[in-house]
């Protein structure tokens, strides 16, 4: 019985033996064979060692090992035809001074565009009676084809508030455009303007600058199309009847024009400012809409009419914006221009112990000082 059980596990040693000898034997055919494979076709082999092996010939089988073959085009077959230093002469100047330009401004086209529709319409709701000659059709009477009749002077008139600034905060939308288009040119050209540099320096530096990127430019399109489509909207207000997408699209404006400056990376120091401008003024445009639609809408009834209350929620909101650490200089300067418009409306109206005790009118006023001080601090 014995001599069976000897000769049953001597039987099983000698199977196991053959079974490493034929790994090993594979294994190393199979390393062979990948190399002469490698070296005649181009062709990128990883052979990982498991956790354990070491650097010993023949010792370690490779037959179950994760292999990794990557392909690469052998030479005389398809690759990168513009590989560096091969194109001609020519080509290189051609991409160099046309192609490149006209690219980068088609990536600046949208942003032109939103701004000239905004341009347009917001000059057509100033002028509303420089209409153009009967029968004449233009790109302008087509897409102011649909504005409405009340113009920016009439709806503040007819939609009047305890916190409605004075008309002449309101040229700041001809400001912003200004700024948009001089962003544009200077992103378009790729200057590297300084603060300490003239026009003529400023110049020199063509084609050395920062563009602007894909996502500011989509940011400041799409915030000029919203701008765009709340004017329409608000030239088709009348009294009695305030359209509810009036508060609805104002708010998108600040949502998307200050989306980049929210985003990593920031924009480059040269392109903030019109970002900043754009995105203040229009969250407080977006608050005083909110407090036209509570007084005026008639969807809250229990704020409908009530001037000084709706005027305290709109500069509750501004005072928390006021309150922010470490805001932007262009910031603090159109809130307290905003701020500033407030005040003067109300006084300018007559003093009278009814203002000095209106609470609107107080609580204008020490946020004024307030943001005034802010201004002129170092934070």
């Amino acid at each position: 019985m014995h001599a069976v059980k000897f000769l049953v596990v001597f039987a099983s040693a000698a199977r196991s033996t053959n079974a490493f000898h034929m790994n090993m034997h594979t294994g190393t055919h199979a390393t062979h064979a990948m190399r002469r494979l490698q070296s005649s076709h181009h062709i990128g082999v990883t052979m990982p060692r498991p956790a354990g092996t070491r650097h010993r010939r023949h010792r370690t089988s490779t037959a179950a090992w994760p292999v990794t073959i990557t392909m690469a085009a052998p030479l005389g077959m398809d690759g990168p035809i513009e590989a560096e230093g091969t194109l001609p002469l020519p080509l290189q100047k051609l991409d160099e001074l046309v192609v490149s330009r006209g690219v980068r401004l088609a990536n600046h086209a949208a942003a032109i565009s939103s701004l000239a529709c905004f341009g347009l319409v917001s000059m057509s709701m100033a002028m509303p009676s420089a209409g153009m000659p009967a029968g004449m059709a233009t790109l302008a009477s087509v897409i102011t084809k649909n504005l409405g009749t009340t113009s920016n002077a009439q709806f503040s008139s007819y939609f009047a508030t305890s916190i409605t600034p004075a008309s002449y905060v309101f040229l700041i939308w001809p400001v912003i455009a200004a700024v948009q288009a001089i962003t544009l040119a200077i992103s378009i050209l790729r200057l590297a303007v300084k603060p300490s540099q003239g026009p003529l320096e400023a110049l020199s530096t063509i084609a050395t600058g920062e563009a602007l990127s894909q996502s500011e430019l989509a940011s400041l399109s799409v915030a000029n199309l919203a701008a765009t489509l709340w004017l329409f909207v608000s030239s088709n207000a009348l009294p009695g009847a305030l359209p509810l997408a009036s508060f609805l699209t104002l708010p998108l404006v600040p949502l998307f024009s200050g989306y980049p400056l929210r985003s990593k990376p920031a924009p480059s120091a040269l392109y903030k400012p019109v970002l900043q401008i754009f995105s203040s003024f229009t969250t407080i445009a977006s608050c005083l809409a909110l407090a036209v639609e509570l007084q005026y809408g008639g969807r809250v009834p229990f704020l409908a009419g009530r001037a000084e209350l709706c005027g305290c929620i709109f500069l509750s909101l501004v005072g928390g914006l006021v309150s922010l650490p470490n805001r932007s200089l262009a910031r603090k300067a159109v809130t307290s221009l905003a701020l500033s418009g407030v005040v003067a409306r109300r006084i300018a109206s007559g003093l009278s112990a009814a203002l000095l005790l209106s609470p609107s009118f107080l609580g204008a006023s020490a946020l004024l000082g307030w943001s005034a001080v802010k201004l002129v601090a170092k934070e």
